[in-house]
């Protein structure tokens, strides 16, 4: 049910969220409501499911552990310049319905978090920009850590990590969202997040450091040394070697 990832940090089951038991704490990232009435707004309509699946994920979270704290790592909604009608009428709904479950619901915005200040002082949703817990940095990612910043470990989602696996003898390739361990130049370790959104399925992982979007990898990240995790469906998750060890069998889809 939990897979430990680092120190004090876990995996839960089969599903895109880190558990911190000392703290109480599920955290998540790139949940993106609102993400579908953007879409249609472009001409592209797809079923509104991004509720839903945030909604089971948290459901099976609090089923498996005892937990009385929600993080969202960032980008709990996916409009940049304003808050949609259809995003707001979700992101109302998820946060009432995780108020119900959780003491204390935490959003550290993401650079799609934009005019969230209203909701979340109607809801006690507390807001930050970045969240220490103990040597644990919570960011959303898209910003540069601080000259001074010496964490243990930084929880970051932004990349949607997902890792593309090609089958050696045919040569076909399945796709896995992925937690991502990855040591820093500075010291101590970031760990990216799989997005819980259903439609981010992110790009899949690179030994090119410039192919990833946050600066905290671009700059600081050993990339060649990092490792993934593997969520599947049903199976849990599954380790897999370092990067660099893993290369030859990466795709980039």
């Amino acid at each position: 049910m939990l897979y430990r990832i680092f120190e004090d940090i876990y995996a839960l089951v089969d599903l895109p969220l880190a558990y911190i038991p000392r703290f109480k704490a599920v955290v998540m990232a790139d949940v993106h409501l609102g993400f579908e009435e953007d879409m249609a707004s472009k001409g592209v309509f797809l079923p509104r499911i991004q509720l839903k699946k945030a909604i089971e994920v948290v459901e099976k979270a609090i089923s498996y552990v005892d937990a009385s704290v929600l993080i969202v790592a960032g980008d709990i909604k996916h409009h940049f310049e304003k808050l949609g009608k259809k995003e707001a009428k979700d992101l109302k709904e998820f946060l009432e319905f995780t108020t119900k479950r959780f003491k204390r619901v935490i959003v550290v915005r993401g650079n799609h978090d934009t005019y969230l200040i209203s909701i979340s002082r109607r809801l006690g949703i507390e807001l930050y920009d970045r969240l220490w817990l103990d040597k644990v940095l919570i960011v959303h990612g898209h910003r540069e850590l601080a000259d001074n910043d010496n964490p243990d470990l930084v929880i970051m989602g932004h990349e949607h990590p997902s890792i593309a696996i090609r089958d050696p003898i045919t040569g076909y390739g399945s796709k896995f969202p992925c937690f991502l361990l990855m040591p820093l130049k500075r010291g101590g370790y970031a760990l990216v997040l799989p997005a819980v959104g259903l439609y981010q399925s992110g790009t899949a992982v690179s030994m090119n450091v410039e192919s990833y979007l946050s600066p905290i990898i671009r700059k600081e990240a050993v990339v060649e040394e990092a490792k993934p995790f593997v969520i599947v469906e049903r199976e849990g998750v599954i380790e897999l070697p370092k990067l660099k060890t893993v290369e030859d069998l990466m795709l980039s889809l």
